[in-house]
């Protein structure tokens, strides 16, 4: 079924690669498409997947804050001014009962990697794309933007990459959160009474981020039927830290697995990363480890650094989408 809302599609789709999912999610799912002003269907376009962060809604067309305005308002306006090229964009909904799913092919919570490519297909399929990777854009910001470089460097699905500061230098963005997370979880009682809280509402911020290091355990996990308290890097009851445990976060650390991918990332036609300098959670350390290793391996990018935190900077958005123009020039092609 697909459901059009004014510049906005919503396409249901059953996913083959989510059916029977080790978390027993919905494998049915819905892709919101934005599409460009003047939208032709006599025209083809390029298309730009946009990946949620963790534990957002899978839309762009909501305010994230109480004040401001949806993303999809400020892009609709730049690319009516010209300032981003015309382009679908795309959202798919990659959520799972533990928040996040990273983007990553996970034994312990389903095939998302997977997943992004059925998407990129079915847009494909469903509307007048220009459906080789040098017209394709991958994108998101936190755990969306991690996807979005895991997507680069796992695929040949794209050309471009738009990543708003990525997981990655997990000891920086990770690691200072677990006492945190300890502590949460031992006032909820335990894993499992801290996981029975999850049902709509809102939630305060140690309560997320004590779900989101729990969603990452289960990401990074390399098991079947790891449970999220063996997905812990330390015992959640001692402390007592697991490094055979956070190795295995480890191996999927962009800052650590980006020299086994140099091929892929160097044939972007574009790289683009950037980090607000207040970043809550310290993130823009790991950032910055990622240009450095970039810059040293020879792989050129775009980077930026911005007085920004980590929440409320959508309005960056706009700032990479621009960077487009440089590889896609007058987008939206005639048949």
């Amino acid at each position: 079924m697909t459901e059009q809302l004014g510049t906005r599609v919503l396409v249901e789709h059953t996913s083959a690669a989510l059916r029977g999912n080790p978390l027993g999610d919905p494998y049915e799912r819905r892709i919101e498409v934005l599409l460009p002003p003047g939208y032709d269907e006599s025209r083809r376009y390029p298309v730009v997947h946009w990946l949620p962060g963790f534990g957002a809604n899978p839309t762009l067309t909501g305010r994230p804050l109480a004040f401001g305005e949806a993303p999809a308002d400020r892009i609709h306006r730049a690319m009516a001014r010209g300032e981003i090229p015309a382009a679908l964009i795309a959202v798919p909904d990659a959520t799972t009962a533990y928040g996040g799913s990273q983007y990553l092919d996970s034994p312990a919570c389903g095939r998302y990697l997977t997943y992004l490519g059925e998407v990129v297909d079915e847009v494909d399929r469903r509307f007048p794309t220009l459906a080789e990777p040098q017209w394709r854009a991958v994108g998101g910001k936190s755990s969306g933007g991690y996807g979005a470089v895991v997507a680069a460097m796992e695929t040949g699905l794209f050309g471009a990459v738009l990543a708003h500061t990525p997981d990655a230098g997990f000891e920086h963005s990770y690691l200072p959160l677990l006492p945190g997370v300890l502590d949460t979880v031992e006032a909820a009682g335990s894993i499992e009474r801290l996981l029975g809280q999850r049902e709509p509402g809102p939630h305060d911020t140690p309560f997320m981020v004590a779900m989101s290091i729990l969603a990452m355990g289960m990401c990074y996990a390399d098991k079947p039927g790891t449970t999220p308290a063996e997905a812990l890097p330390c015992d959640p009851r001692t402390g007592v830290f697991r490094p055979e445990v956070w190795d295995r976060w480890l191996r999927h650390d962009p800052v650590r697995t980006s020299a086994a991918h140099i091929g892929r990332l160097k044939a972007l036609r574009l790289l683009y990363l950037d980090t607000g300098l207040r970043d809550d959670y310290h993130m823009h350390w790991g950032a910055r480890a990622l240009h450095a290793v970039w810059q040293e391996r020879g792989i050129a990018h775009e980077y930026q650094e911005h007085d920004g935190g980590h929440h409320g900077i959508e309005h960056r958005f706009l700032t990479s989408l621009a960077l487009l123009g440089r590889v896609w020039g007058s987008a939206g092609q005639g048949d």
